[in-house]
């Protein structure tokens, strides 16, 4: 007997006309938080691009002609809003035709730009690229434009609120530095699209946890003719992975003792513009998955691949499903 009363006093008392509500309070699901976002600081660009005929000529009729956003930062987050991530970037530009078109350019992929400033009066840069029609060879000119330099101070409060990940490119090396020290700090990952050696560049590699280093970048900083002993140098340079893109010659990967060679996708190239840049975004959204580096290098080399289907770093941005056929030996037709 005084075991039972135990259990019946062990019960729930019932609340008479809230039994209906409580159940379905106690069947209520938290809803779920949102994805976190990844944040991209570093170069944005305006792309005039020139497929001309291969004649050395003072006047050639172009091709083609297109004109895309592009730079490095400003293609790394485009790929990864292609791939259905959460995307922002930080920068400024000028208040020009060019410095709108970047602008909407990211907002049409649903890139936040609510940290992007553009300043009155001010030139924003622009590249022009004039692509060989035969040997698809590519010349740049390129100007930076006159929109005032960002500094540590102007660095926003919330920029890297609910972030996943940072990705700089080291076009900024002292903001970047500042930014990635703050991130660090908030066991936030870091990753650097290293392009080519300049100044500030050995302190951002200390601050990357990732590290995607394009061949002339690793050639400069750990001159080997071993890439796997170039890769070493760069991780003693501080990053946890260090890959380093080779074109058609493909990538290799590095991370602790676990070495990943891909060879490059075999796809019909019309223009590498960007191909660095799409990789080093799609490998970003491999670690946001938690992929493993075998499984990670032939992703993001397989995305980078595809993006050579058309010209431009914009026009054939794959999708992950895209990606993925291709990575499953399903022949990749003409971009779209």
């Amino acid at each position: 007997m005084t075991s039972r009363r135990a259990k019946r006093k062990s019960n729930p008392p019932r609340t008479q006309g809230r039994g209906k509500k409580g159940a379905q309070a106690s069947n209520a699901k938290t809803p779920p938080a949102p994805p976190r976002v990844v944040v991209g600081v570093g170069f944005a660009t305006v792309d005039l691009l020139f497929v001309t005929p291969h004649r050395e000529e003072r006047l050639i009729d172009a091709l083609v002609f297109s004109m895309q956003a592009g730079g490095s930062a400003s293609n790394m987050l485009a790929a990864l809003a292609v791939m259905r991530q959460r995307t922002r970037y930080f920068g400024r530009l000028g208040d020009d035709v060019h410095g709108q078109f970047i602008e909407r350019s990211m907002h049409d992929l649903r890139v936040d730009t609510s940290m992007l400033f553009l300043e009155k009066d001010r030139v924003s840069p622009v590249s022009v690229l004039q692509i060989d029609e035969q040997t698809r060879r590519r010349k740049i000119l390129r100007s930076r434009g006159n929109v005032t330099p960002l500094l540590p101070r102007d660095l926003p409060p919330q920029l890297l609120h609910d972030a996943a990940m940072l990705l700089i490119d080291g076009s900024e090396p002292a903001l970047q530095a500042a930014i990635a020290e703050k991130a660090r700090g908030k066991g936030i990952p870091v990753l650097l699209n290293a392009s080519q050696l300049s100044g500030g560049m050995g302190e951002l590699l200390s601050l990357a946890d990732i590290v995607i280093a394009a061949e002339r970048f690793a050639h400069e900083i750990a001159p080997s003719d071993n890439m796997s002993d170039s890769l070493r140098e760069i991780l003693n340079l501080g990053p946890r992975i260090a890959v380093i893109t080779m074109g058609e010659s493909g990538a290799v990967g590095l991370e602790g003792n676990k070495l990943v060679e891909q060879e490059a996708l075999d796809v019909s190239v019309v223009d590498t513009s960007g191909a660095g840049d799409v990789f080093a975004g799609a490998f970003a959204f491999t670690q946001l998955q938690g992929w493993p580096l075998e499984k990670a290098v032939p992703f993001a080399n397989a995305a980078a691949g595809l993006v050579c289907r058309n010209v431009g770093s914009r026009s054939a941005l794959p999708t992950v499903e895209e990606v993925t056929r291709a990575m499953n030996g399903v022949e990749p037709g003409p971009a779209a």
